[in-house]
């Protein structure tokens, strides 16, 4: 029988967030297959000495500009034409300004799966709480959460209690007051 483990408010996440690793991107999530749809189209035959690529190719294509590191679509149409040999135009730069958004959709698929396997819960009673963070370089001092996001095990501060709004922080960095 397995047993189901709740967290209490002050209990301390000790597993690490998962980051996204390129090598293994889940090619099926719904975004990353339309962008690799449009770059296919984009990128069809055009001349005699052109031909047809397997799909792995083009999301292999989309996979590299993924794990670049400027996320811009002319830096990424560049990046492409320097790596496949391609010629870019406008439209694949509009093609590209999505890898951003694709990205952190994948980010977020993999948090969501990561909050699942970890039976991580946040409970309601949270909203209204004065907390201290540390989050990277930032702190912030004597917020209040005020939404919360349970499926990605994070929460919303801001230093007004009634707003509902605020910044998006991860809850293991939270410190409750």
């Amino acid at each position: 029988m397995n047993e189901q483990t709740y967290m209490n408010l002050k209990d301390v996440v000790k597993l690490k967030r998962p980051e996204l690793d390129v090598k293994k991107i889940n090619r099926e999530n719904k975004h990353f297959k339309h962008l690799v749809d449009s770059y296919m189209n984009w990128n069809q035959p055009r001349g005699p000495y052109d031909y047809d690529e397997p799909r792995s190719t083009y999301e292999d294509d989309i996979i590299e500009c993924i794990g670049y590191y400027n996320w811009d679509g002319f830096a990424l149409a560049q990046h492409l034409s320097e790596y496949k040999y391609i010629e870019p135009d406008s439209d694949l730069v509009h093609i590209l300004e999505d890898v951003i958004s694709v990205k952190s959709s994948l980010e977020i698929e993999i948090e969501i799966q990561w909050v699942k396997e970890n039976f991580l819960t946040i409970s309601d009673d949270v909203i209204g709480k004065k907390v201290n963070v540390k989050q990277g370089y930032k702190k912030y001092e004597n917020h209040y959460i005020t939404t919360i996001r349970p499926d990605t095990y994070e929460v919303t501060i801001s230093d007004d209690i009634n707003k509902k709004g605020g910044w998006v922080i991860k809850y293991e960095d939270v410190t409750l007051l």
